[in-house]
C-alpha cells in the first residue's frame, strides 16, 4: 500500500508541474483570384449576297482550248470583303481578280495565273475564302475546268460586306474568394504525454502497490506465527 502511495503522489506531482497543450490546427483562410470573361459580338453591317445558285463549267471536249471559263462578276470598293465557299463534283481552280486582269489571260491564252489573283486556290472540289478588297472597281471571281472529259457542276456561295463581319470585344471583371478552413481539435496531451501514456502508468503503478501490500502482509504473517 506504502508503494501505491507512492507512486499515485508520484503521479499527481508529475500532473501538478505539467500543462495542458491541445493540439489544434489552426483556421485557414485560402484566397483566390479569378477572371470571368465574356465575349460581346456586334455586327458591323448586314452582308450583300452576290451569288448563291449552282453551276457548271463546261469540258474542252471536242475543241482544242486548253480550258473553259465560267465567272461571276461583282463591284466592290476598297474596304470591303468578298466571302463565301464553292463545291464541285470535278476538280476546278478557283480565282478571284479584277476583270483587267482575267481579260488578259484571255488574250494570252492561258488558263490563270495566281500571282493576278487576291484568291485562289488550284485544282480541288470545294473551296472557303474570305478576303479584303484591295481596290475599288469590277472583280471576277473565276472557275476553270481543264478536263477534256467531264463538266464540272457544282455550287456557289458568295456575298459582300463592308467590313470583317463582326467586332469581338471582351468583358472582364475580377473576382477575390475567400474560403476558410474548420478547425480541427486533435487529442489533447499532458505535460508532453498522451492520455493513453498516463492511464498506463497510473494502472501499473496501482498493480504494483497492490502487489507489494499483499506481499507484505504475507510476511508479516508469517513472522507472528513464528
Amino acid at each position: 500500500m506504502v508503494v501505491s502511495l507512492l507512486c499515485l503522489a508520484m503521479l499527481l506531482a508529475t500532473l501538478g508541474d505539467a500543462h495542458s497543450s491541445p493540439a489544434t490546427h489552426p483556421s485557414q483562410a485560402v484566397t483566390s483570384t479569378f477572371t470571368l470573361g465574356s465575349t460581346l459580338s456586334t455586327p458591323l453591317s448586314q452582308s450583300q449576297i452576290i451569288f448563291n445558285a449552282s453551276f457548271t463549267v463546261l469540258s474542252t471536249t471536242g475543241t482544242t482550248a486548253l480550258c473553259e471559263f465560267w465567272t461571276l462578276n461583282f463591284t466592290a470598293a476598297v474596304g470591303q470583303y468578298v466571302s463565301g465557299n464553292f463545291t464541285s463534283d470535278n476538280p476546278v481552280s478557283f480565282y478571284i481578280v479584277q476583270v483587267a486582269r482575267y481579260q488578259s489571260w484571255l488574250k494570252a491564252g492561258t488558263c490563270g495565273n495566281p500571282g493576278d489573283a487576291i484568291a485562289s486556290q488550284p485544282i480541288t472540289t470545294e473551296f472557303s475564302f474570305n478576303r479584303a478588297i484591295p481596290s475599288s472597281g469590277t472583280w471576277t471571281i473565276v472557275l476553270v475546268n481543264s478536263s477534256n472529259a467531264k463538266n464540272a457542276d457544282g455550287s456557289l456561295t458568295a456575298y459582300l460586306s463592308s467590313g470583317s463581319y463582326t467586332v469581338t470585344q471582351p468583358l472582364m471583371s475580377t473576382l477575390t474568394t475567400t474560403v476558410v478552413s474548420s478547425a480541427v481539435v486533435q487529442p489533447t496531451a499532458v505535460g508532453g504525454f498522451s492520455f493513453a501514456s498516463i492511464v498506463f502508468v497510473v494502472m501499473i503503478g496501482l498493480v504494483v502497490g497492490i502487489v507489494g501490500g499483499l506481499i507484505a502482509i504475507f510476511i508479516l504473517r508469517r513472522r507472528n506465527h513464528g
